[in-house]
C-alpha cells in the first residue's frame, strides 16, 4: 500500500507560504514578540482518536433536526457533481446521506468540527470537517408507497492520523478510482471540543473563499512528474498545519505566521 510518500510530500509544502498579520478571536497574534519556533497552538496527539492515539475522539454530539436520519447508501455511486460537494478541505471525501421522514424540507447544518469516524477495519484515517455546511433536505417520502432517494452530499474533510492510511488508496471502482472519496467508509461522531484544534477552526471561519470547488485525482500524486496545482496549495498548507496538531509537536509561530500570510486571498 502506497501510504507514507503522499503526507511527507504534503507537509513539505509548507515551506511556499510567506509572512503577514492576522487576528482573530482567542488566536494567537502572529506578530507577538517570540521565537519562530515557540508553540502557538499546542499538540492533542495524546488525546484519543488522533495521530496515533486509540480511542474516540472527545466532543458533543451532533443533534440533527427533528424527521431527519443519516443512513447508509454503499450502492450508491459517487456523484462528482461539484454541487454536492462542501467544505473548505478536501484531503478526501466522505459520503453523508439523509432521509427526511417530514412533508417540508428541512435545514440541516452539519457543524465545524464534525469528526466523521473510519467505521470499517484497518488503520485509516479519521476525518474532521473545517467549516459548517447547511444544506436544505426536501421530503423522502412523497407518500406512503413512493420513497424518493435519499440526499446526499460529499463533505471534503481533513484528516487526523498522519501516518494512517488513506481512504481512497485502494479506490478501484468505476465511480470512484479517480477522486479522494471514501465511500461508505463514515459515518458522522462527535463534534470536537478540544481547544487545540478549534483554534485552528476558528482561524479558517473567517475566509469563506476556502469553499470546496474543484476535484482532484489523487492517483495522480504518484506520478514521478507530479506538481500541486496553484488552487489545490492552500488546502496541503492547512492540512499540513492541522497534522502539526494532531501528530506532532503543535503549530509554531513561524507556521502560523505562513498559514495567516497563505490565507489571505481567500477572505
Amino acid at each position: 500500500m502506497k501510504m507514507n510518500r503522499v503526507p511527507h510530500y504534503l507537509l513539505a509544502l509548507l515551506l511556499l507560504a510567506g509572512c503577514s498579520k492576522g487576528e482573530g478571536p482567542g488566536l494567537p497574534d502572529p506578530l507577538e514578540e517570540g521565537n519562530d519556533w515557540d508553540i502557538v497552538i499546542p499538540s492533542s496527539k495524546d488525546q484519543p482518536g488522533f495521530g496515533d492515539t486509540e480511542g474516540i475522539p472527545a466532543g458533543t454530539p451532533w443533534q440533527l433536526p427533528e424527521g431527519i436520519e443519516v443512513v447508509a447508501r454503499p450502492d450508491k455511486p459517487f456523484n462528482p457533481d461539484l454541487g454536492l460537494l462542501h467544505g473548505s478541505l478536501n484531503t478526501f471525501y466522505a459520503d453523508v446521506n439523509f432521509i427526511n421522514r417530514l412533508n417540508v424540507t428541512v435545514t440541516v447544518e452539519i457543524p465545524g468540527g464534525l469528526i466523521c469516524l473510519f467505521k470499517h477495519e484497518g488503520r485509516t484515517q479519521n476525518g474532521i470537517l473545517t467549516s459548517t455546511v447547511r444544506l436544505q433536505v426536501p421530503p423522502t417520502y412523497a407518500d406512503v408507497s413512493t420513497p424518493a432517494d435519499t440526499t446526499t452530499v460529499y463533505l471534503g474533510l481533513g484528516c487526523l492520523n498522519y501516518s494512517m492510511a488513506f481512504p481512497w488508496e485502494e479506490n478501484q471502482q468505476w465511480d470512484t478510482q479517480d477522486y479522494p472519496i471514501g465511500k461508505d467508509m463514515y459515518e458522522p461522531g462527535v463534534v470536537t471540543t478540544d481547544p487545540n484544534i478549534r483554534k485552528l477552526l476558528d482561524l479558517l471561519k473567517d475566509y469563506p473563499k476556502l469553499r470546496l470547488t474543484q476535484h482532484y485525482n489523487p492517483q495522480e500524486l504518484f506520478d514521478e512528474d507530479y506538481e500541486t496545482p496553484e488552487w489545490q496549495l492552500i488546502y496541503t498548507l492547512i492540512q499540513g498545519a492541522l497534522w502539526e496538531i494532531t501528530d506532532g509537536p503543535g503549530l509554531t509561530r513561524k507556521d502560523y505566521r505562513e498559514l495567516v500570510a497563505a490565507l489571505e486571498p481567500y477572505k
